[in-house]
C-alpha cells in the first residue's frame, strides 16, 4: 500500500544521460539546383542537421585501466539502449572512452557519462536557505523532480525541517564540528555543489543540495551521516505509470542484502524526531528526495515519484539502473567531423 498524495517537497535532481534521438537523413544533390548551388551537381553534398556527427571523448582524472574502460564502455551502451537509442556508439580507447552521435544531441552525449551514484543516507540537519524559479521541463533539461512515495515514507510537513537540530551537538569530536563548519558555510547557491562532498566516501558524513518542487524552488541544504544503502545494491530501475496520478515514477528494487539495508535503516530513522527521521537518495552528490519514515520498511522496493515526465523519468531509470561508472569520467574534447 502506498500513503496518499499530499504535497511535499521534491528537491532537485542533477541526472545524467538525457534523452537521445536517432540519426536520420542524409546528403542530396538536386538537379534542379544551379551549377555551384549548395546540394547541387559538381558540389558538396549538403548535410542535413540529422546527419552530423560529433564524436564527445570522455577521461579519468588519471587514465582508465582496462577494465575500468570496458565496465564504462558497457554501462553507456546500456543507458543507450534502455533509451532506445539505435544511432549511438560507445567504445573504449586507451585510457578513456568515446561516444559519437548526432552533433544536435552534443549535450545529451555528454550526459550519458554522468558517474551514477547513489546512494541511501540519514538525514542528520536541513535548513531551506533560498529561493531560485522553478525550472520548466523540457527535453534536454539535466534537472528534474522526484520524491519517494513509497509505504512508509511520508512527506515532510511544512516547517517541519529545521536548522536548529544541528548535524552535531556542542562537545561533540571533531568530526562533528568540521561537518557543523561546512554545515554553516554551504548556502546551495547557484546549483552549488560543494566540491568535498562530491569525492566523499560511503563511510563519510557529508554536506549536500537540494531544492523543493514549489513553485519558489526554494534550495535546501541537509547534513546527511555515511551511506546506510548502496546504489550497487539496486537491481533494477524501471519507469512506470503511476497509478493514483497518471504521471510517472521510478521503481528500484534490491538484491537480498539491499533488501536488509534498507530495512535496518528505515527501523531506524522511524523512530526519530524531525528531521532526523528522514532518509536522503543521493545521485552524483545531489539529493534527489528526502521523505520521512514513519514505519520499517520491508519488501525490497522503493518508489520514486513526482513531476516526471515520461522522457524523465526514462532518463532516471537508464542511469541508476545501468550502474555506476567505476571511475568519474569527464568531458576532455568534443569534435565534429569533417563535413559536418
Amino acid at each position: 500500500m502506498r500513503l496518499p498524495r499530499a504535497p511535499h517537497r521534491a528537491l532537485l535532481l542533477c541526472v545524467a544521460a538525457a534523452a537521445l534521438a536517432a540519426c536520420s537523413g542524409a546528403g542530396s544533390v538536386s538537379a534542379d539546383r544551379p551549377p555551384g548551388a549548395p546540394g547541387a551537381r559538381g558540389s558538396s553534398p549538403s548535410v542535413t542537421a540529422d546527419a552530423r556527427r560529433s564524436v564527445v571523448t570522455f577521461a579519468g582524472a588519471s587514465p582508465l585501466g582496462a577494465e575500468d574502460v570496458r565496465r564504462t564502455v558497457d554501462r553507456m551502451r546500456a543507458r543507450a539502449k534502455a533509451l532506445g537509442l539505435g544511432d549511438v556508439r560507445v567504445e573504449g580507447r586507451a585510457g578513456g572512452v568515446t561516444v559519437t552521435g548526432r552533433t544536435a544531441d552534443e549535450k545529451s552525449l555528454t550526459d550519458l557519462g554522468a558517474s551514477g551514484r547513489l546512494g541511501f543516507r540519514p538525514v542528520l540537519a536541513e535548513e531551506t536557505v533560498g529561493a531560485t524559479p522553478a525550472p520548466q521541463p523540457s527535453p534536454s533539461a539535466t534537472a528534474t523532480h522526484g520524491r519517494a512515495v513509497t509505504e512508509g515514507l511520508r512527506p515532510r510537513a511544512a516547517g517541519s525541517a529545521s536548522a536548529s537540530a544541528g548535524p552535531g551537538t556542542p562537545g561533540g569530536d571533531a568530526s562533528d564540528a568540521a561537518l557543523q563548519a561546512r554545515f554553516a558555510a554551504t548556502d546551495c547557491s547557484a546549483r552549488e555543489r560543494p566540491a568535498a562532498e562530491t569525492e566523499a566516501t560511503a563511510r563519510d558524513s557529508v554536506v549536500a543540495c537540494g531544492t523543493d518542487g514549489g513553485g519558489t524552488a526554494a534550495r535546501t541544504k541537509f547534513a546527511l551521516g555515511p551511506t546506510a544503502v548502496d546504489g550497487a545494491h539496486v537491481t533494477s530501475a524501471v519507469s512506470v505509470r503511476d497509478t493514483q496520478s497518471g504521471g510517472r515514477l521510478v521503481r528500484l528494487g534490491f538484491d537480498s542484502v539491499g533488501a536488509r539495508q534498507f530495512s535496518a535503516l528505515t527501523a531506524s530513522q522511524a523512530v526519530n524526531t524531525p528531521p532526523q527521521n528522514e532518509l536522503a537518495i543521493v545521485l552524483d552528490g545531489v539529493v534527489i528526495s528526502a521523505p520521512s519514515v514513519n514505519q520499517r520498511l520491508d519488501g525490497g522496493t522503493v518508489d520514486i515519484s513526482g513531476g516526471f515526465t515520461p522522457a524523465s523519468a526514462d532518463r532516471l531509470a537508464a542511469t541508476i539502473g545501468s550502474g555506476a561508472l567505476p571511475a568519474p569520467v569527464s568531458v576532455t574534447d568534443v569534435t565534429r567531423l569533417p563535413g559536418t
